[in-house]
This record gives structure tokens, C-alpha cells and sequence, in this order.
């Protein structure tokens, strides 16, 4: 920073006006055009005004600092490794030479908002934001980049995927030329996940295979995976079940050998579900099964959902038995859990919550049960997901039993209803066909 910007920046940092800078020392235009460097202040004024920040005359060379800063942003470009990521921050957060030069102090307050970002500390990475929005003029090129891209990650995690996205794309803009191509890559691929999110489709698959491309030639396996899982999401959404299958497959390939449960359970999780799509109920519940043996005891969600799909082939196949069985152990894990349709947290704990209770009421011939859980709750939740495969599976098994207890005027209803939500799955595919 030039002298101007330094004692800006200063003055910003310690929330000082313009006034209550400049007062008894010079006027309050003069230290305007000092901080836009449209003029230069004498040794005596600059002098003043240092004493007053409480900041030496000119900044000193700082190589240390450059370092610890250097080094802490190595070390967040691998965020698996959380533990070691708090440790090196616990170790190098009081330092002092973090904060004895404006330009080492502004790139480490960018890079502590990946920090929080990665440990999950949305209150100080909300913080830091708002902190670092007062400094953007102070900010190079990359700096300016990566502040919109982690505010893109910010509102990602917040679930807010429409602000993710157009943030997103303004540092796509604002990206200087010499951004390394694993670095595009990321954020192609974050463009990716929030457009798909919100149904933009067309530009989720660009911007994944984008991504995809970048990783390929760079050869990060993870993000490889990643990138297809996107991909085959993009094209699930619009019914292209079989495109979808052959990504997932690529993403199954490759994930299953790396040293990595979450991946290995997302993939096969992801095939298996592909599977089930395709009527394909065998290989559906050989992956299925599988990813049992990978997915973390935490994930109750993933765990419910997972014995949803092994129910459901199992009903398509015709072996009650075995149904019942999964369906058994899933009401085990509710009640281990001491779940209840007001206790989940988010849409994919309650849609399995309410899977496994409607499901495991249709196998035991509760109807009434069946027929409420899916009309009052199921269906309304399906619906926020637009997930319409769903929402036809289970108004054909709501027009099923409306038959089995002579209410045909019901049955045929729901029937036309089921028919709907799968023709809406053909006219998303013919419209992304036609993109």
C-alpha cells in the first residue's frame, strides 16, 4: 500500500473519522486527497498522523509474516485435514507479525474466512465478512477474488444457493489471469453445485464439466469424482436417468479406490439410487447394500435413506419378507434415535424419517397410517424438492391401496396424479434435451 492507503486503511481498521484523524493536525480535505494519494502529506503531517494511528512512519519488510501467511493458506487448500488446519491456526493466530503490516494483515483476514468457512464457524466467518467488506478498495485483483468466491462458500453453507451462485459468478469475472488452473477448477466446480441447486441445469452441467476437464489434466481424483457426481445430478434432475447412471458409474469407479468412507458411500449410494430409478431393483440393492458398510453411524439421514431404496426394491420385487425386514430395522433406527417428524433438521432426515414410517405401515397393512403420512406430510416434502419420481411412486402406491379397500374413485385419482408426476419427469428431460 502507498502511504494514502496506509493510513486509510488505518483509520478504517480503528473505526476513526476523518475528523477525529485530522483534527489540530490539518483539515479534514487535505487528508482526503493524502488517502486518494491525490496528494502528498510533508514528513511533519505524515508523522502527526502516524502518531495519532499509532503506527510507524513507514511500513518495515516483513518476510516472517509473509511466511506464516504463505504457509496458512497451504494449508487450507487441503480442508479434509480440520484437526491440523486448527492446530496451525491455534499455533500462528496471536503472532504479532500477522498484524504489523497492512498488506500481510489484509491477505491473512481473507484466508481466516476460509478458515471459519472449513471448521464450520459461520458466526466468525459472518463476522469476518462484514469486517473485510469495509477493506475491499484496499484489496489487489486476487484478494477482490477470493473475498466473492469464500462469500459464494458462505452463503453455499447457509443454503442460500441463489446468492452462492450470483457470487460465484461475479469472481468468476473479476478473476485475474494468473489464478492457478486448480483454482478455476474450484471454482467452476462451485459454480456447478450452486446452479444445480437451483435448477439451472444447462449451466450446472458447463460449468461441472468445465471443472471436470481442469482436474482431469491436473489429475485430482477426488474432485474428478466430484465433478461426474455433479454432472449426474444436473442430468437426474431432468429425468436423464441412463446419462445420470453412466457419471454416477464414473464416480463409483473411481471413488471406491481411494482411502476415503464418505466418498466411497456417496458414489455407491448415488449408482445404487440410479439403479432403483432404472427399475433395475437388482444391482440397486447389491450397491445399496454395499455402501452400508461405508457410510458413518452419524449420518442417521443417509442411513434411513439408504433403507428406504432397500425397501422399496425389495416391495417392487415382491419379497415381503425381506422388506419387512429392512423396513423392521429401519423403526429400530428411529427409535434408537429417538427420531420424530418435528426432531429432524433438514429436508433429507425428515423425508427419511417419513419413508421409512410410511413404508414400514404399507408392508404391515396399516392403511390409514400409510394414507396419512404420505397425503399430509410425504407428498407436501417431496414437493419442495420438485422430486416427481417420488411423488409418482407413491401416488401409485396410495392408488394401489384406495383399490385393495374398494375406494376406486380414489384409486383412479391418485393413479392420474402418479401418472402426472412421471410425465413431468419426460417433459424436464425433452426440455434439457432441447438446451
Amino acid at each position: 500500500m502507498n502511504t494514502g492507503m496506509r493510513l486509510k486503511y488505518q483509520r478504517l481498521k480503528k473505526r476513526m473519522s476523518l475528523e477525529e484523524t485530522a483534527s489540530e493536525i490539518l483539515s479534514v480535505k487535505d487528508l482526503k486527497k493524502y488517502e486518494t494519494g491525490d496528494k502528498e502529506p510533508s514528513l511533519d503531517i505524515l508523522e502527526q498522523l502516524c502518531k495519532r494511528l499509532n503506527i510507524p512512519l513507514a511500513p518495515k519488510d516483513n518476510p516472517v509474516g509473509k511466511v506464516l501467511v504463505k504457509n496458512f493458506k497451504s494449508s487450507l487448500l487441503h480442508p479434509q485435514n480440520k484437526g491440523k488446519i486448527m492446530e496451525h491456526y491455534a499455533d500462528i493466530h496471536d503472532h504479532p507479525l500477522l498484524h504489523s503490516h497492512e498488506d500481510v494483515e489484509l491477505e491473512y483476514s481473507i484466508q481466516q474466512i476460509r478458515y471459519f468457512i472449513i471448521t464450520g464457524d459461520l458466526d466468525s466467518a459472518e463476522d469476518k465478512i462484514k469486517e473485510m467488506y469495509r477493506f475491499q478498495e484496499f484489496m489487489n485483483q486476487e484478494q477482490y477474488y477470493l473475498y466473492h468466491k469464500y462469500l459464494g462458500n458462505y452463503h453455499y453453507l447457509l443454503n442460500d444457493h441463489d446468492s452462492a451462485l450470483k457470487t460465484y459468478l461475479m469472481a468468476e469475472k473479476i478473476a485475474p489471469p494468473t489464478i492457478p488452473a486448480s483454482e478455476m477448477g474450484d471454482l467452476y466446480y462451485s459454480i456447478g453445485i450452486s446452479s444445480a441447486q437451483c435448477w439451472e441445469t444447462e449451466m450446472a452441467s458447463k460449468y461441472s464439466e468445465m471443472a471436470l476437464k481442469i482436474y482431469q489434466q491436473e489429475f485430482i481424483p477426488k474432485r474428478i469424482v466430484e465433478c461426474h457426481s455433479n454432472i449426474a445430478l444436473a442430468q437426474f434432475q431432468f429425468g436423464n436417468f441412463k446419462l445420470a447412471a453412466e457419471h454416477y458409474l464414473n464416480a463409483y469407479t473411481i471413488g471406491r479406490k481411494l482411502e476415503n468412507d464418505v466418498i466411497r458411500f456417496t458414489t455407491e449410494f448415488n449408482l445404487a439410487y440410479t439403479y432403483y430409478l432404472l427399475q433395475d431393483y437388482e444391482a440397486s440393492l447389491e450397491h445399496m447394500k454395499h455402501t452400508l458398510s461405508y457410510i458413518p453411524k452419524e449420518y442417521t439421514a443417509d442411513i434411513l435413506l439408504s433403507h428406504c431404496v432397500l425397501i422399496k426394491c425389495n416391495v417392487e420385487l415382491k419379497n415381503s419378507s425381506e422388506a419387512l425386514n429392512w423396513a423392521e430395522k429401519g423403526v429400530e433406527i428411529i427409535k434408537v434415535n429417538k427420531l420424530n417428524f418435528d426432531s429432524p433438521t433438514n429436508q433429507a432426515f425428515k423425508e427419511g424419517y417419513l419413508e421409512i414410517m410410511a413404508l414400514y405401515n404399507l408392508i404391515q397393512e396399516n392403511y390409514i397410517e400409510f394414507e396419512e403420512l404420505v397425503v399430509d406430510k410425504l407428498i407436501p416434502s417431496l414437493k419442495l424438492n420438485n422430486n416427481f419420481y417420488e411423488i409418482g411412486y407413491y401416488y401409485a402406491l396410495l392408488g394401489d391401496v384406495y383399490y385393495e379397500l374398494g375406494e376406486y374413485k380414489k384409486s383412479s385419482e391418485s393413479l392420474k396424479i402418479a401418472k402426472q408426476a412421471f410425465q413431468n419427469l419426460i417433459v424436464n428431460k425433452k426440455r434439457s434435451e432441447i438446451q
